[in-house]
């Protein structure tokens, strides 16, 4: 049987947000990285996947005082110009260079 092809409702929209947190249990941070929009969980997950491998062993040295971990949220389409479009670079291209940017 087949699927209707439009179900009334938006697509979804995922993003992958990259954090800085102090390694004493505090709250305190930052963002280092938005990825988004992904209309597919799987191309998400892929990201998310090649990111905390890229970031093992490295997530407490990569930013000084604080641990880097990637976590998945809904895409804020208000904030749309505060992430990095995942189709047109690297993720783990774009890690390398916010922390990069933190480091100089």
């Amino acid at each position: 049987m087949p699927l209707p092809d439009d179900v009334g409702m938006e697509p979804a929209h995922y993003a992958l947000y990259i954090e800085a947190r102090k390694r004493d249990d505090s709250l305190d941070g930052f963002t280092l990285l938005r990825v988004g929009p992904y209309t597919q969980t799987r191309h998400a997950q892929q990201d998310y996947d090649r990111i905390t491998t890229a970031l093992e062993g490295r997530e407490t040295t990569l930013v000084p005082g604080h641990r880097v971990s990637a976590r998945f949220g809904p895409f804020d389409v208000s904030d749309h110009q505060l992430f990095a479009d995942p189709y047109e670079a690297d993720a783990v291209a774009l890690l390398d260079a916010a922390v990069a940017g933190v480091s100089a």
